[in-house]
């Protein structure tokens, strides 16, 4: 599979990458990109609650990744301050 994943690592939140075979079990979200698409996939005490909260750990390491969380926007997909200064924004 490509997808990476977030999983809880023994240092805090870390990304792995599984075959099918492999895959961690549930609770699972799928995080997308409101732009792309793309985004990791949140697993185990990392997952969102049922109402839709990333739990602090997982929204701090994204965060410090570069997402946008209340949208949700990926890094690659962010503006930079470049783009909102010349209005390509």
């Amino acid at each position: 599979m490509s997808a990476v994943w977030l999983v809880d690592g023994p240092d805090g939140p870390t990304t792995a990458c599984y075959c099918r075979a492999c895959a961690p079990a549930g609770p699972i979200t799928d995080l997308t990109c409101q732009r792309c698409g793309d985004g990791p996939l949140l697993v185990g005490d990392l997952a969102a609650a049922p109402d839709g909260t990333v739990p602090e750990p997982a929204r701090t390491w994204l965060t410090a990744a570069g997402w946008h969380l209340d949208e949700p926007i990926c890094p690659g997909c962010r503006p930079t301050s470049c783009q909102i200064q010349e209005g390509l924004w």
